[in-house]
């Protein structure tokens, strides 16, 4: 009964302690020698001031000792310490005492005390923007109101907290979720590596834990280099490819990332170095290689003058359009200004980018299928236009239990066929998440990143 009515009420007052300790009547402006001194015997405790005015004296302070420190004489404290503390000032130890509340404590310690001692506290979640996100296990299901109430209440950051529920079934890969505490409000704001995303996380997907990821890899291309990125999202490998000086053209199946995509290339001024598409991943690559279908749409595009408003593109006819900026889709060749650095100075060139002549990389960040997209690659590239060296393309993918890394080459080889040759293992790496990535070559180099 009682664990029952704690689901539906959380006793704050239960929280309430009040101790009572010694401290040590300082002249204010010795109060930061004295406790450097006392490093590790004055109190430490969140939300907790160890230096504390003095009722009995407005030039002095309180220095509070912790709870180790019992006796008025101070004998717990190291000789020396206690001598230099004398020669500093008089020991005029005064008692204390220190009401704490449910304020004063951490979600950790608050989710100890009031979930059942069978019952693992959750100990981490993903923060996007104002919102944090769980993955609650069934034995914290009777208490997911009670978890959300506290970590609202201990992360003053937050205003909305989710816990997913069910599994991903949808196409564009978008978990549901049931708010637990706060506002229903999932339009959101996330920085990440000098960049600004805007979304909104029930309509598309988004991983703050892939940062690392997302700077690891953009930090391999190289200004002026061209990246086709197949499912791009609201932009996380796109905006940092823009702008480090690549010319991106980024595609994704959900309108909603489509949108947030623009938005995020005008927020943060890369409008004019990303291409935006929303359409099927295949039907994308195709298009790209093919000089007549490209330019065709480019030509459309600046013909009904459909530029984003606002940084948001219209959704009329998602599904097999490219949206380009009208800038670049007026000239028969894509241009990108790009800004590449010659010893101290940053200079910006004008790239001429014909994809169906070369681009350097593709990004395939879609790790439940992006295996099965490899066949794209099959016949893709003809000879007789494409130039210059081939793509690496960086390949996503779950590596599933019982799933060994052979499982993976051999589904990557059956998609490739004859395409690739000579793949040869380059290095193994791992994550913060302890994700297992396993890099190769496509022509030279297929990269295939691998994740439990």
């Amino acid at each position: 009964m009682a664990e029952e009515r704690a689901e539906l009420f959380l006793d704050e007052s239960r929280f309430a302690q009040s101790l009572r300790l010694q401290a040590l009547r300082v002249p204010k402006r010795l109060c930061g020698q004295v406790s450097k001194l006392l490093a590790g015997y004055v109190i430490d405790k969140p939300r907790v001031k160890h230096i504390v005015n003095d009722p009995a004296d407005a030039e002095s302070r309180l220095v509070i000792f912790s709870e180790s420190v019992k006796d008025p004489s101070l004998h717990e404290i190291p000789d020396e310490k206690l001598n230099a503390l004398k020669d500093l000032v008089d020991l005029d130890v005064t008692p204390h005492e220190i009401l704490l509340s449910y304020e004063h404590w951490s979600a950790d310690h608050v989710l100890r005390e009031i979930l059942p001692k069978t019952c693992e506290v959750p100990s981490s979640f993903e923060t996007i923007g104002h919102i944090a996100h769980l993955n609650l296990r069934d034995e914290h299901l009777p208490y997911k109101k009670l978890i959300g109430k506290v970590l609202l209440d201990k992360n003053p950051k937050l205003k909305t907290v989710l816990n997913k529920v069910g599994t991903i079934k949808n196409e564009f890969r978008v978990p549901s979720f049931e708010l637990l505490a706060g506002e229903d409000n999932m339009v959101t704001e996330v920085k990440q590596y000098g960049a600004i995303f805007h979304l909104n996380y029930g309509l598309v997907y988004w991983n703050s834990r892939l940062e690392h990821e997302h700077k690891r890899l953009v930090s391999e291309f190289q200004p002026g280099q061209v990246i086709c990125d197949m499912f791009a999202g609201v932009g996380p490998f796109a905006i940092p490819a823009a702008q480090k000086g690549c010319l991106v053209y980024a595609n994704d199946l959900n309108p909603a990332s489509v949108e947030y995509l623009l938005k995020n290339a005008d927020v943060n001024k890369v409008g004019n170095r990303i291409v935006a598409y929303n359409m099927d991943a295949r039907e994308f690559m195709k298009e790209l290689v093919n000089p007549t279908t490209a330019m065709a749409h480019a030509l459309n595009k600046a013909d009904k003058g459909n530029t984003p408003r606002d940084g948001v593109s219209d959704r009329q006819d998602s599904g097999k359009k490219s949206l380009l900026p009208s800038l670049s889709s007026m000239h028969h060749t894509l241009k990108a200004k790009v800004k590449r650095k010659q010893t101290n100075a940053v200079h910006s060139d004008v790239v001429e980018a014909k994809p169906w002549e070369h681009f350097d990389h593709v990004v395939m960040n879609l790790p439940a299928s992006a295996l099965t997209f490899l066949d794209t690659f099959r016949g893709l590239l003809s000879k007789d236009s494409w130039k210059g060296s081939m793509p690496c393309v960086h390949c996503y993918c779950f590596l599933r239990a019982k799933q060994t890394t052979a499982d993976i080459m051999n589904v990557r080889n059956s998609c490739l066929l004859f395409f690739i040759s000579g793949l040869i293992f380059s290095r193994l790496l791992k994550t913060l998440s302890e994700d297992l990535y396993l890099e190769h070559r496509f022509g030279q180099c297929v990269w295939l990143h691998q994740t439990r």
